[in-house]
C-alpha cells in the first residue's frame, strides 16, 4: 500500500517536492484513496498561499472546519489538516459541524484570515462520480472500491484549476483573543491520573480530574 501511495504522490504534477511528501504522508495516515481528501489538501494549500503563510509547525495559526460527521466531507477535513498543519492534536483545528465543504484558516500573528468554500457544482460532480455513485452509496467500504475507480477519484482534483472548484474570501482582519497554554500538571486525588492544570476541578477540597468530578451534568 505504502509503495503504491508513493508512486501516486510522485506522479502528481504541479506540486513541490515538499508538498508531494506531505501528500504521501497524508495518504498513509488517511488510510484509503478517495476524491474528498485531495480536494481538502489542495484547498488547504490555496488557503496558505492566500494568507501569504507557510504550513503551521507551531500554534500560530488555527483552522475552523465546517464539515460534519457521517458524510464525505470528513475526508475533506483530513486533507485540510495535512496541507495546513492545523491539526486536532495540536489543538489548532476546531470542527463546527454544519455539513459543509468549507473552512477558515486564521493567522494569529498577522491577525488575518481566509475562508475557503468548495463550489456546489463541483461537489455534485464528486457525488456523481463512480467512487460514490456506484460504490460508496451502496455501503462498499472505501478500501474495497476497485483500484481504478479509487485512484481516478483521488487524482482528478489535481488536474483542475483552483477556480474550477473553490472560492477564497480574504484575507480579512480577524481579532484573535490570546489565551495562555497550561504547562502545569496535577495528579487527580481520586484516580491518580495526571491531568493538565486547566482541567482540574475542586471537589470536597481535593483536586480531581473531569472524569472523577461528581458534579458533571
Amino acid at each position: 500500500m505504502f509503495a503504491r501511495h508513493k508512486e501516486i504522490a510522485s506522479s502528481i504534477e504541479g506540486l513541490t517536492d515538499e508538498e508531494r511528501e506531505l501528500l504521501y504522508s497524508g495518504m498513509n495516515i488517511h488510510g484509503h484513496l478517495c476524491g474528498a481528501m485531495p480536494v481538502g489538501f489542495r484547498a488547504g494549500l490555496a488557503a496558505l498561499k492566500a494568507l501569504g503563510s507557510e504550513r503551521e509547525r507551531d500554534m500560530d495559526k488555527f483552522a475552523i472546519i465546517y464539515a460534519g460527521n457521517r458524510h464525505a466531507a470528513g475526508c475533506f477535513a483530513d486533507g485540510v489538516q495535512f496541507a495546513t498543519g492545523c491539526t486536532f492534536g495540536k489543538g489548532i483545528m476546531k470542527k463546527e459541524p454544519k455539513g459543509k465543504w468549507s473552512f477558515m484558516v486564521v493567522d494569529k500573528v498577522k491577525g488575518k484570515a481566509v475562508k475557503v468554500k468548495i463550489k456546489a457544482g463541483f461537489i455534485k460532480k464528486v457525488y456523481e462520480a463512480p467512487f460514490i455513485s456506484e460504490y460508496r452509496i451502496k455501503g462498499i467500504k472505501p478500501t474495497d472500491v476497485p483500484k481504478d475507480a479509487a485512484e481516478a477519484a483521488f487524482k482528478r482534483p489535481f488536474g483542475l484549476k483552483l477556480e474550477d472548484f473553490l472560492e477564497i474570501e480574504g484575507p480579512f482582519d480577524f481579532k484573535v483573543e490570546k489565551t495562555p497554554a497550561s504547562f502545569n500538571l496535577e495528579v487527580c486525588e481520586k484516580c491518580g491520573e495526571a491531568v493538565a492544570e486547566n482541567y482540574v476541578r475542586l471537589e470536597d477540597g481535593k483536586k480531581v480530574c473531569p472524569d472523577c468530578f461528581s458534579y458533571n451534568d
